[in-house]
């Protein structure tokens, strides 16, 4: 019970809407009672001799008295009865599309609030979890697997509360008409709710199989349409529809196993609805004969009577059967909603403290105290790593790769927290500090910046959407972009392309640089700067950072030595560890680690023994 007023607590803004809802649900629903009475009361009264008690009959009869029609005149008794007819259900119809628009007004701002609550806490969680998970299995809990809730809501109102009321209202009906046939009609529910229990975790399972083997489909749909340059161009497009292919095969089987498991509790469903059925046609049809040709009863069990049992039958059995089939249909809503409880549900790894400190942004001095880390227990990334840097400095983290650089800089904006050890800002532990101003300290330029398909100018303002055309074009300048944007056939206005497809890498990088540079965050981070540059973009960007230095706290971490040979510390990385550190002159005095990557690399010649 719990986890279905969780689910339906989305809606209870539009509680208002939600009661309108119901009072509409209940005036259609009298309106569909009202209908088999124009069969009973032309069979009976009209085109028969019945004169009966039914408050039903006594109001027709008033109302022909009302219009002048006589009580002989049967032709224009049936105009009436027509009329009456038609403007009953053009009543219920109205009724039935407002309820329709006010169901669907209530559905999609719930759908909203939880799309937005979802999108928010894939926000907040951490690195480490998006990096375990497809992006398909996010796109699909927020495209489809919210939908859940809809269907809850829509289940709980329209077939169980709506079927609910109706089935008391035409019981007491029926239970008037005629008791022992109103018993035998019921007779038929013990037997649903047995086999709507039976089926309830078996559905549910097979929902639950279907929208994990969807989720996949949506996780190769997406990888495979990102990644369309590189199948192209090693010639892997049978490879990928042969995946794509496999992943709709999947789909198809779960879907199907699903399929038949609903088949199998509607086939028993229709079953006991059928026995019911028979068996009040049968007895009603008997009970007919006896008093009408039999008896001749005034007031016994007549065809009209019978008609009106039998239409209340399909409608008691339309609620049953909504209420037997809530069962089937809710498990899909469940299975999506308990999808999206289980992102919801998680605690992010990485958030504030309970008395996390407002940090104001300026230059701080940045140290690792004995920083440590494991992505697994027992496989340390990071080992014991010391480092000072103050305000002002250029600094590199240098070695081959694997060493765990990538690592430590994604400790600097808390995408992580170390295993042991700490990082501090002017001494304050940054896991003290509320993440918003930790990371407003921070300006991560990374290997590959992610260029949004709009223009320059708002790409670089990204971290700093309020910032004026004068201040983006500082930035540009700083980060030695101005010169390429201008040339642009509308400048910073131009639009880039998708994933920046139309600027070259020496060019989105510069970008992703002036944006860093916008957010006047005190500490730069850049991830293998020039590592995919030719040589003429890498003196390019190696010339902006030195333009940067003193101006900006900077950290590279890259494998390419001429990128930080400037640099006032170097500190070289082997399994974790920071093994050598200094200028790049005193590393190479050392003639260790750094001196044989600077033979390889800058081609040092080792000086010659005498």
């Amino acid at each position: 019970m719990r986890f279905y007023l969780r689910a339906i607590a989305y809606f209870r803004e539009d509680l208002p809407l939600i009661l309108a809802s119901l009072v509409l649900i209940a005036m259609s629903t009298f309106a569909g009672l009202l209908q088999p009475f124009f069969w009973s009361i032309l069979v009976d009264c009209v085109l028969g001799s019945f004169s009966g008690h039914f408050l039903v009959y006594s109001v027709f009869y008033r109302l022909i008295h009302l219009v002048g029609v006589a009580a002989a005149d049967r032709p224009r008794q049936i105009i009436v009865l027509a009329v009456l007819a038609v403007g009953l259900r053009v009543v219920q119809e109205f009724l039935g599309m407002a309820l329709r628009l006010l169901s669907a007004y209530v559905g999609y701002n719930g759908l909203i609030r939880v799309r937005c609550d979802l999108f928010r806490k894939l926000q907040q969680l951490s690195l480490g979890y998006h990096k375990s998970q497809p992006q398909g299995d996010a796109i699909y809990r927020l495209s489809y697997d919210t939908g859940g809730f809809q269907t809850i809501l829509t289940v709980l109102i329209n077939s169980v509360l709506v079927s609910a009321v109706t089935l008391i209202i035409m019981t007491g009906i029926m239970w008037k008409t005629n008791r022992l046939l109103t018993v035998i009609t019921l007779s038929v529910a013990p037997l649903l709710l047995w086999v709507t229990k039976l089926f309830a975790d078996p559905l549910k399972q097979r929902w639950l199989e279907a929208k994990e083997v969807d989720m996949r489909l949506t996780t190769v749909i997406q990888r495979s349409v990102a990644s369309i340059g590189l199948v192209q161009a090693f010639g892997r497009e049978a490879d990928e529809f042969d995946r794509f292919h496999g992943s709709v095969q999947d789909s198809k089987r779960a879907n199907i196993r699903q399929a038949w498991q609903e088949s199998w509790y509607w086939l028993l469903v229709g079953a006991i609805f059928g026995l019911g059925y028979a068996i009040i046609l049968g007895y009603g049809g008997w009970l007919v004969y006896q008093d009408v040709f039999i008896l001749h009863l005034k007031d016994g069990f007549t065809i009209g009577k019978l008609w009106i049992f039998l239409a209340y039958v399909n409608q008691v059995y339309a609620p049953l059967q909504s209420l037997s089939g809530s069962g089937a249909t809710i498990q899909s809503g469940v299975a999506g909603v308990q999808r999206v409880f289980e992102v919801l549900d998680r605690d992010p790894d990485i958030k504030d403290a309970p008395n996390a400190a407002h940090m104001p942004r300026r230059p701080r001095v940045l140290m690792l105290r004995k920083v440590s880390f494991e992505y697994r227990a027992g496989e340390p990334v990071l080992l014991d790593v010391d480092a000072t840097i103050t305000p002002g400095q250029m600094v590199a983290f240098v070695g081959s790769s694997g060493v765990g650089k990538t690592t430590l800089l994604n400790l600097l904006p808390r995408f992580y927290d170390p295993t042991s050890g700490a990082l501090t800002l002017d001494d304050i532990d940054v896991r003290t500090v509320k993440i918003k101003d930790l990371r407003a300290h921070v300006a991560l330029v990374l290997q590959e910046n992610l260029i949004l398909p709009t223009t320059v100018a708002e790409n670089i303002s990204y971290g700093r959407p309020d910032a004026t055309q004068g201040q983006i074009e500082d930035a540009a300048r700083l980060a030695g972009a101005a010169t390429f944007i201008e040339k642009l056939p509308e400048g910073y206005q131009t639009v880039v392309s998708e994933s920046g497809g139309n600027l070259s890498g020496g060019q989105r990088q510069r970008i992703g640089i002036a944006r860093a540079l916008l957010t006047e965050a005190p500490i730069m981070v850049f991830d293998e700067p020039t590592s995919a540059l030719d040589p003429q973009n890498e003196a390019l960007i190696t010339r902006t950072l030195q333009n940067l230095k003193r101006q900006r706290t900077i950290v590279l971490v890259s494998h390419r030595l001429s990128t930080v040979m400037d640099s006032d510390q170097i500190f070289v990385m082997e399994e974790g560890r920071i093994i050598e550190r200094g200028k790049h002159d005193e590393l190479l005095a050392l003639h260790g680690v750094y001196f044989a990557m600077a033979q390889q690399q800058l081609k040092v010649q080792a000086p010659t023994v005498v």
